[in-house]
Formats: C-alpha cells, sequence, structure tokens
C-alpha cells in the first residue's frame, strides 16, 4: 500500500508539473503581446463572411411542397416562419462580426483583415489564418407534447408546437494547405413553454398555458454571442497549438476568458477539446 502510495503522488506530481509548464508558455505567449515585445511578430489574417444563407427546416416536413405553384409555396413559407423573414443580413453579420473581431482584439495581436478569402497568406507559425467560410441562419418548429395522467388513470395530451432558431457557422483555421479542414460551431435558441392545470370538470382539463416567445432580436443576440464565442476558441486552439510548438508536447486544454485577456483554467487536453470547434 505504501509504495502504491508513494507511485500516485508521483504520477500526480508529474501532471501538476507538466501543467504548470503548459500554463507557463501559454502565458507567455500572451504576455509578449501584452508587453509588445519584439519577440511578438505574430499575425491573425481574417476573412469574414459577407451573406447568410437562410434556411427554414420545417418545410422539409410540407408533403409536395415542390409540387405546389411559387404563390402557394409563399404562402406556406409565411405560415412557417416568424423570424427569418425579419433578419435584417447586414445586422445580423454586423452583429457575428464585430463581436468576433473585438474578441480577437483582446490578445492585442494584431489583426489584418482580408477581403476575398483566396488572398488569405499560407498559415504558418507566424501567420495565422481564419476564414469564416460560411454562416447559416436556420429556423424550425419541433413538434412538442405536454401531458400527465390522473390519480384515477385519465390520460390528458396537449400538443402545441416550439419555434427554434439556430446560428451555424463553419470556419477555416490557419490553413497550411490545399486539403484544409473545416471546422464547425453552432448555437441555438428555442421558446419555451409552461402549462398549469387550472381544473379537471367532466373528463375535460383547462389548463392555463403560457409561451415564452422568441424574436429577431434574439437572433441579433445569438449572432453576438456565437461571434465571441467563436473567436474565444480560436485563441484556446492558438495557445495549445504554441505550447505544442514551444515544448514538443501539450497535455493541456486552456480555458481562454477575453474580458481579462487571460488563460481562466487548465484541463486535461482531451476533455477540453470536446468543448471547442467540431472538425468537418
Amino acid at each position: 500500500m505504501k509504495y502504491l502510495r508513494i507511485s500516485i503522488f508521483l504520477t500526480t506530481l508529474a501532471l501538476l508539473c507538466s501543467c504548470s509548464s503548459d500554463l507557463y508558455y501559454a502565458n507567455s505567449f500572451l504576455s509578449k503581446f501584452r508587453k509588445g515585445k519584439d519577440s511578438a511578430v505574430e499575425q491573425i489574417y481574417v476573412s469574414l463572411p459577407k451573406e447568410v444563407i437562410h434556411t427554414n427546416s420545417s418545410l422539409n416536413s410540407v408533403a409536395g411542397f415542390s409540387l405546389m405553384s411559387e404563390q402557394q409555396q409563399d404562402s406556406v413559407i409565411a405560415s412557417l416562419t416568424a423570424i427569418l423573414d425579419k433578419v435584417d443580413d447586414s445586422l445580423f453579420l454586423d452583429q457575428f462580426n464585430k463581436a468576433f473581431l473585438f474578441t480577437l482584439s483582446r490578445t492585442r495581436i494584431p489583426i489584418v483583415l482580408v477581403g476575398d478569402p483566396s488572398q488569405l497568406p499560407v498559415a504558418d507559425d507566424s501567420h495565422f489564418t481564419i476564414d469564416v467560410a460560411q454562416i447559416e441562419a436556420e429556423e424550425y418548429l419541433q413538434p412538442t407534447r405536454s401531458d400527465f395522467r390522473t390519480k384515477k388513470g385519465m390520460y390528458y395530451a396537449y400538443d402545441y408546437n416550439l419555434r427554434h432558431f439556430a446560428t451555424h457557422v463553419w470556419l477555416r483555421l490557419d490553413a497550411r494547405d490545399s486539403n484544409d479542414v473545416l471546422y464547425f460551431k453552432n448555437d441555438e435558441i428555442a421558446e419555451d413553454f409552461q402549462g398549469t392545470v387550472k381544473s379537471i370538470k367532466e373528463g375535460k382539463a383547462t389548463m392555463q398555458t403560457q409561451f415564452h416567445r422568441i424574436d429577431v432580436n434574439d437572433a441579433y443576440r445569438m449572432a453576438r454571442r456565437l461571434g465571441s464565442a467563436c473567436a474565444t476558441l480560436y485563441v484556446e486552439k492558438l495557445l495549445a497549438e504554441y505550447v505544442c510548438r514551444a515544448k514538443g508536447t501539450n497535455e493541456s486544454y486552456f480555458y481562454y476568458n477575453p474580458g481579462y485577456n487571460a488563460i481562466e483554467e487548465v484541463i486535461p487536453y482531451d476533455e477540453g477539446i470536446k468543448q471547442s470547434f467540431e472538425k468537418m
């Protein structure tokens, strides 16, 4: 038992030392830009999206939609749409882009905007590249049921639809060759429902219902939140890769806080990467 305890202690000590070393290198990367050191030569080249793809997935469940006349299709689309038709693409992109750039700028790494993604430089250890290749706004209705059973075994159900709105982003990050990888991140909000049974009389239930609806302003807030989230995740990616280059290995994932331009927490890399971008 004594030798087992010693072994566990040494293993834990090794992990702590490794994490401490990883954190040192990650902090040194951020610090050189805060202090404006001559070694802070890296730049981030960014190409931002110029259009938003609109998708109403509720149309997929409409039988014979493709066979309808244009007037009929317009009528169906109008009946199933409450947010997409009100989204101003310029405002939506402005919310995403400004939040993305502001969060990225907190690192004090110089940012160079590139209008045409084909003109982005080849990424290397000093030239970081971000191409926000595509952004999609999606709306759909989710059929939902609230039900209950009384003590006497009577069953009641209330069917309704809850509206969902999602934003999906595809990015090319630090692409070093033609076989670059697409990274993906999204966010989603949904309406909420609360129902309270007020009475049961003559075999019928009376329910008081309350829906918490979402609107186009929620969509703009989501775009802003997702822009900041994508930039934060990118900085965390930079930190992990920098440590790996500097040390030759990296076992840590660094949670970055843009508000303080600092690393907030260190966790095992395999655990943290699961919450990062998804590789397509």
